[in-house]
């Protein structure tokens, strides 16, 4: 708090807008934060002195499944309500997507998101509090991201009140925004789309009933596929299959991203490992678990409990049109035969069964993501994108192939080849260049 306020006082009050808190499980994780702000004079209801707003982040299942009382019992704290008054703006809220999924599954976590959003959108109206909600996406569908546009008009309605917060990370910033006219038209599609659900999305565009049903058809699959995911994750054998398969090791040696792999403290379990390199060593390897597993369960389950609408979901709803539309995409860039030489060759034979439960659950999915949109293949709507993809991969398979054999040459000597990990190092930026979308 100290160095914001010296930032404040040397570049302006624009120079930091807000102080995010990580982990958001309770009122007192952001009050804890004003108190610490009133310290260094951040924060001072009695001069009417609201330097900075202060954003919880709902990330984890827990934390999103009671971030409406979360919310609630903030707002109902008088002298928090006077800090809201004083920096004259909307209350902001940042919601989660890379946590939400490693720790839940992509069905879990966008479902949660959702229903989260709604809730939160409630709470605030009851307390006459405008919301603003910031969506911190990742490149990878696994982490949130996936067409901006469309992910902005599937949000529930009332949730963009004439504003949105979207982070652009990794790659998809030079993707997006390397080139003035790609930058123009990305604002623009973004802006539009803002337009559009600020103005007209303000109710309900379904009757009650046909949202009742919807509504339980996801529960049904998101507990389903929430169980099959944590099976997966949950496995003893997962952490040293994964590890052996996927370059991740690597990446932290590499000094390529912006933190270490894993936070400090944390145990050897997932719940230790950030995001990012648990998204892109799955996408380097071609198995994406994140971007698809547990869809296919879910989705099964929803049909062998009788739910029979979910066509009329995917032709009705733009927020399960736009789940549907990611995963299938993700599929389609998943290669098992690929995955299958990674698990050969790097991974040891007690730990190799783990590709059986991934290739079974991407079988499943498959059939079921399918069943669910009444195409006849992956992408079958999308013939470039499915031409983009088809004839990228015969350009990725020698990159593969070479990672494959450095990572054994790298792994078998604990003599470090500067050659090799550079070497290493170009594998993965032109699989990354290949497959997009990779974190």
């Amino acid at each position: 708090m100290q160095a914001v306020r010296a930032a404040l006082d040397r570049f302006g009050p624009r120079a930091i807008e807000s102080y995010i808190i990580s982990e958001t499980l309770g009122a007192d994780d952001v009050l804890a934060a004003v108190v610490l702000a009133r310290e260094v004079g951040l924060v001072d209801l009695a001069a009417r002195r609201a330097a900075i707003g202060f954003v919880p982040l709902f990330e984890t299942p827990d934390s999103i499944r009671q971030a409406d009382a979360t919310l609630a019992k903030l707002l109902r704290e008088p002298s928090y309500r006077e800090l809201l008054r004083l920096r004259g703006g909307p209350q902001e809220v940042m919601l989660g997507y890379s946590d939400s999924n490693k720790l839940g599954g992509i069905t879990t976590a966008q479902w949660g998101l959702n229903r989260c959003a709604r809730r939160l959108r409630e709470v605030a109206a009851a307390a006459g509090v405008r919301l603003r909600f910031f969506h911190g996406r990742g490149g990878t569908v696994g982490r949130g991201g996936g067409p901006t546009a469309e992910a902005i008009l599937a949000q529930p309605w009332g949730t963009v009140d004439g504003a949105i917060k979207i982070t652009e990370q990794g790659e998809v910033v030079a993707d997006k925004y390397s080139l003035p006219r790609l930058a123009r038209d990305n604002l623009e599609l973004t802006l539009a789309a803002s337009i559009e659900a600020a103005v007209l999305h303000r109710s309900a565009e379904r009757p009650a009933a046909d949202l009742a049903r919807w509504n339980s058809a996801m529960e049904i699959a998101s507990g389903a596929a929430y169980t099959a995911y944590r099976a997966l994750v949950d496995h003893p054998s997962l952490v040293p299959y994964f590890l052996s398969a996927t370059p991740v090791e690597e990446l932290a040696s590499l000094k390529i991203g912006s933190r270490p792999s894993r936070r400090p403290g944390k145990d050897a379990g997932i719940d230790g490992m950030r995001a990012i390199p648990w998204v892109f060593g799955w996408t380097q390897t071609r198995q994406v678990v994140p971007g698809w597993y547990g869809v296919g369960s879910g989705l099964a389950a929803a049909r062998a409990a009788g739910v029979d609408c979910l066509a009329e979901m995917y032709e009705r709803w733009p927020f399960f049109r736009m789940f549907l539309s990611n995963v299938e995409m993700v599929l389609a860039k998943t290669d098992l035969v690929t995955a299958r030489r990674y698990v050969d060759r790097l991974v040891p034979a007690e730990h190799r069964h783990i590709y059986d439960l991934i290739a079974a659950e991407h079988e499943r999915s498959v059939r079921e993501v399918l069943a669910a949109t009444g195409k006849p293949a992956l992408l079958a709507g999308y013939p470039v994108l499915r031409r983009t993809l088809e004839v990228r991969s015969a350009y990725l398979e020698p990159l593969h192939l070479l990672q494959i054999t450095l990572l054994e040459q790298h792994r078998a000597t604990d003599t470090v080849d500067p050659r090799v990990e550079r070497a290493i190092l170009l594998t993965v930026n032109g699989l990354a260049a290949g497959l997009r979308n990779t974190g």
